[in-house]
């Protein structure tokens, strides 16, 4: 029996980082695979240089979403490509800046559906950036008390502007972020877990669903929310509806996400103000979530 694995790749206006991605898994990953790349309606040509890049690949398949929404639009859009068009066996929703370099890793997925029979399953992911390992998330909240204690933590981070605006010009230097701020990250609580776990919360980059998931589900992530809070919702619905969550380190991913070049660009108050924004708003539509659950 043949194994079909369909790896869905979220794109957004940077071109080099999607075909890095894409080639990490033409390159490395063996197996029946189908690559659909999602282009959430970047404003510029990186889409049309992707279907020129990619035209005579028939592994790889480009869609445009009309309109960005957010992340978990983006990745349902793909996920349902997926879904109709191949009926996969696993699907792996996963960010473009991510790269894969194991060649079993198809085969792995297998082996660890057939041994736990998974709904959920999360990699093995490496920031290369900050040299830490990602999965499990450390934090997480499914209940109407940590939602509503979160709401109050956003609210009382967007009070205090004068810190906020501190940062702002902190940040802006390069050698105090390539010190301080990298330094700090790298004292958080991401090292590495050399086992698996069952049912928790999983790192909201790469999901792994199984035919289990996808037979259970018209959506991979919750579709109300825009940006942020996706990862707890997911976790939230999973723990809700019986869905096992697994972390295996048997799987690797690489996630190379570059915090100095980001912050180095300037804007950090804009970019935490709409933050807390988007964060607030998706806090609220989770919070519907779950009051809605409680009045069934």
């Amino acid at each position: 029996m043949i194994i079909l694995i369909s790896f869905v790749i979220l794109h957004y206006l940077v071109a080099d980082e999607t075909i890095q991605c894409v080639n990490s898994i033409l390159a490395n990953v063996e197996g029946k695979i189908s690559i659909i790349v999602v282009d959430n309606s970047s404003p510029n040509s990186s889409f049309s240089e992707l279907c020129e890049h990619y035209t005579k690949n028939k592994r790889v398949f480009l869609i445009k979403n009309s309109f960005n929404s957010g992340y978990a639009s983006g990745i349902n859009f793909g996920y349902n490509f997926a879904k109709k068009k191949f009926n996969p066996d696993f699907i792996v929703a996963m960010n473009n800046d991510m790269t894969i370099l194991q060649s079993d890793f198809c085969k792995k997925i297998i082996d660890i559906f057939n041994r736990t029979n998974f709904f959920v399953l999360g990699p093995d992911i490496y920031s290369t950036e900050t040299k830490k390992h990602q999965n499990p998330e450390n934090h997480t909240i499914i209940t109407l008390q940590e939602v509503n204690q979160e709401i109050s933590n956003i609210k009382r981070s967007q009070s205090q502007r004068f810190t906020l605006g501190l940062k702002s010009l902190l940040r802006k230097s390069i050698l105090i972020q390539k010190t301080y701020y990298k330094g700090k990250r790298l004292l958080k609580h991401y090292h590495y877990i050399n086992h698996e776990l069952d049912n928790i919360t999983l790192h909201g980059s790469c999901y792994i669903f199984s035919r289990k998931f996808i037979i259970a589900r018209g959506y991979a992530l919750y579709p109300k929310t825009t940006f942020y809070c996706e990862a707890q919702i997911l976790d939230y619905e999973c723990k809700r509806d019986g869905m096992k969550q697994i972390y295996s380190p048997e799987i690797s991913i690489q996630h190379h996400e570059d915090i100095a070049t980001n912050a180095a660009e300037g804007g950090y108050y804009q970019k935490m103000n709409m933050k807390y924004e988007r964060t607030l708003e998706s806090l609220k539509i989770f919070k519907e979530l779950i009051l809605k659950d409680q009045r069934k």
